[in-house]
């Protein structure tokens, strides 16, 4: 956690709300028309209250910085937390409410266990994105050397690629890589940026008129550290973006680091001047780690915790967690709660009982149709609402049955349902759809290749 973090006195929600806007790292111009108008209302329970003066802005501020927000709160507060967006016309709240913002969050009042428990969360390690917290096993040695190179300034590669399975540790490495140089280089500017964020404020920037905003954001930077580059497949003007800016950096010797769910070669739809670019310097992958890396992880989140664990309720945790970094922190954190709130000494029945909670939260949260309608319009260069309409354009009707077939294969829905979905067609028109992609994709492999890494794209979301 930054200093600023650990100074600040979260006794309202509203102290709450403008800590996760200073975390924000989005253009000026993004944040003083969308974000700043917005007024934290309450936290009620685990859902947080959020005023917005219209539905229009309403409706960009979800589709663009939901996730963003719900990250961001969640590692300020220590626990899941659900938005929702109110505006005029919501009668969920009250005019006085409105007004009121900077009220003391009820919880915190009147419940002095969760009062204790932000401030616990705010003191130990969750934040502490560092090297000195990252564990390094034969799993993610080289990756983790990489990066200890560039942050002290001694690596003559460039840029770095790191790809894993999610949850191993990449997001890990590119924060230990920020606050190694800030502390070494206050004056720099370093700049990490989720792939999905950079997509979203090209887009709102080339809206708003504001492009040279948004360059100057990222091609003034001492460093870039960029998120996830999957997300790029199929969206082309922001691939393009992405490679102008790479350019612009490389040509004044600045450092630039890729993570990824894949090799450069395996993310489909992505310009091939774009892989080359990240194949330029240093690939380096991270595996699931192994048993010993594995305990050793527990072992220093719970030291960071001050929780004592016997060694062989590490040893349960350690062999039953193992392909997620993410769930065995979540399985410490859980037990740090639970400990703290009970007194007990965790046990191995303990241990179970929360690896099989962390196990069921760490799955894939239900895919929504519209996720999925988003992500195929930007590949084939249509609307959504053109994809919902009686629009029977070629390029229309192959995206909107590709669309049928990704719902088909990654969520529990009906033929029926999904047919209500694309403007109120009927069980036949979605039965042909899948039973045509079917076919298409078993004699072009290109096709095949952009729809299955759809599946996967959408799956690993």
């Amino acid at each position: 956690m930054n200093e600023e973090a650990k100074e600040s006195k979260l006794n309202s929600f509203s102290d709450v709300f403008e800590l996760m806007k200073a975390r924000l790292d989005i253009t000026e111009t993004a944040k003083n028309l969308f974000i700043d108008p917005i007024k934290p209302i309450k936290l009620n329970n685990r859902t947080a209250v959020l005023f917005i003066s219209n539905d229009w802005v309403k409706s960009l501020v979800k589709e663009n910085y939901d996730e963003i927000f719900k990250k961001n709160l969640r590692d300020i507060l220590g626990f899941e937390v659900e938005i929702e967006y109110v505006t005029n016309d919501d009668h969920s709240v009250t005019p006085e409410e409105i007004v009121r913002v900077s009220d003391p969050i009820p919880e915190l009042d009147d419940d002095p266990y969760a009062k204790t428990r932000l401030h616990e969360t705010e003191e130990n390690s969750n934040y502490k994105y560092t090297f000195d917290t990252f564990i390094v096993g034969e799993s993610n040695k080289l990756a983790s050397s990489a990066c200890r190179s560039i942050a002290q300034g001694n690596a003559v590669f460039n840029p770095l690629y790191i790809y894993s399975q999610p949850g191993l540790g990449k997001t890990h490495l590119l924060y230990a890589i920020k606050n190694e140089v800030e502390s070494r280089h206050p004056e720099y500017n370093v700049v990490y940026v989720s792939a999905e964020t950079f997509v979203n404020e090209f887009v709102n920037s080339v809206k708003m008129n504001s492009t040279e905003d948004f360059k100057k954001k990222y091609r003034n930077a001492e460093m870039l550290l960029v998120d996830d580059v999957q997300f790029f497949s199929g969206k082309k003007e922001s691939q393009n973006e992405l490679f102008h800016t790479f350019e612009e950096l490389n040509r004044r010797g600045k450092k630039i680091i890729f993570t990824s769910d894949r090799p450069p070669k395996e993310i489909n739809d992505i310009e091939n001047r774009l892989i080359t670019r990240f194949e330029w310097g240093l690939l380096t992958d991270i595996a699931a780690p192994e048993f010993e890396t594995r305990l050793a992880i527990i072992k220093r989140k719970a030291e960071l915790m001050d929780l004592k664990i016997p060694n062989n309720v590490m040893e349960y945790m350690a062999d039953k967690l193992k392909n997620n970094i993410r769930q065995i922190e979540g399985a410490i954190v859980k037990m740090y709660h639970i400990v703290f709130l009970t007194g007990n000494t965790p046990t191995i029945l303990m241990a179970q009982n929360i690896i099989k909670d962390v196990m069921t939260e760490q799955q894939p949260v239900p895919v929504t149709v519209d996720h999925v309608i988003t992500d195929v319009s930007h590949i084939f260069n249509v609307s959504p609402e053109e994809m919902k309409s009686k629009n029977r354009n070629s390029q229309v009707s192959t995206a909107r049955q590709v669309a049928m077939y990704v719902i088909s294969k990654v969520t529990d829905l009906s033929y029926t349902s999904i047919g209500k979905e694309f403007g109120g067609r009927d069980h036949s028109t979605v039965v042909y759809a899948t039973n045509k992609v079917k076919k298409v994709m078993q004699h072009d492999p290109a096709y095949r290749a952009t729809v299955e890494d759809l599946i996967k794209n959408i799956s690993n979301t």
